[in-house]
């Protein structure tokens, strides 16, 4: 597993430092048995995560940070960081073709808001959408925007089913099961 956490400058806190917890928390079993490795990216830009796509092999890769959808050009984004830390948008086009071609990646986690929101006019425009049409088997997103309290609930619910040897299919459902019972007023 391979894990992105982009943060940039200017943008409000997210708190990576506890997703990153449970994350490692829910997998921490299958490390030790040395079924799983996790290993976060140090970096926030696109070039760092294009590096660490050709150092792979990666079967999974869980992106944590901000996410939308532009209406100008009726397509998602993830938001990373340029150079000097300031946010820097990265459409799903572009995002699909850092991870595309990279055939062990298996499924993308984006823990952001709305990257399976899509256009009135164009159903696949949306981030997770761009991926799968890029050759991602299985992309986890959120239509909406989240809250803080349920990505870190996701995440968690999530990686524990898939430790637990759930399809991800079932695991989704966990985290949505989860989500629902641990967060007041979610949708």
């Amino acid at each position: 597993v391979l894990g992105m956490v982009a943060s940039p400058l200017d943008l409000p806190h997210l708190d990576v430092t506890r997703e990153r917890q449970r994350v490692e928390r829910a997998l921490h079993a299958l490390q030790t048995h040395r079924l799983v490795e996790l290993v976060w990216l140090a970096g926030q830009t696109w070039r760092d995560l294009q590096q660490a796509m050709r150092r792979g092999p990666w079967n999974v890769f869980h992106f944590i940070g901000h996410g939308g959808f532009d209406q100008i050009t009726d397509e998602g984004f993830v938001t990373m960081a340029d150079e000097e830390g300031k946010p820097r948008r990265l459409s799903a086009t572009h995002l699909g073709r850092l991870l595309a071609n990279h055939y062990p990646l298996r499924l993308v986690l984006l823990n952001t808001c709305e990257g399976a929101r899509g256009s009135e006019c164009e159903v696949f425009s949306s981030t997770a959408s761009v991926l799968v049409q890029r050759g991602i088997p299985a992309v986890l997103a959120m239509q909406y925007e989240i809250t803080d309290r349920a990505a870190i609930e996701v995440a968690r619910a999530f990686y524990e089913a898939l430790a637990d040897g759930m399809p991800v299919d079932a695991a989704m459902v966990e985290a949505r099961i989860a989500v629902s019972l641990a967060v007041n007023n979610t949708v």
